[in-house]
């Protein structure tokens, strides 16, 4: 069984495949920002941000751990 080239299972964003430079300041947040409707739109919309967003083994243990509170 041969495996997949990674551009067939992981789509790059659309933003990666024009070659648009990325922003270091787009992959931090801060929450109050979020709290106040400040932050950027992938931050204000759950269902964007969880799409843009690769859920690794620690950041699901932190979603269940915040959901479990």
């Amino acid at each position: 069984m041969s495996l997949k080239p990674w551009y067939k299972v992981a789509t790059p964003r659309e933003d990666l495949c024009e070659g648009r430079p990325l922003d270091a300041a787009e992959f931090a947040v801060h929450l109050d920002q979020v709290r106040d409707g400040r932050a950027p739109a992938d931050y204000q919309n759950p269902e964007r941000f969880f799409e843009r967003t690769y859920l690794t083994q620690n950041l699901t243990a932190l979603a269940a751990e915040v959901i479990r509170r």
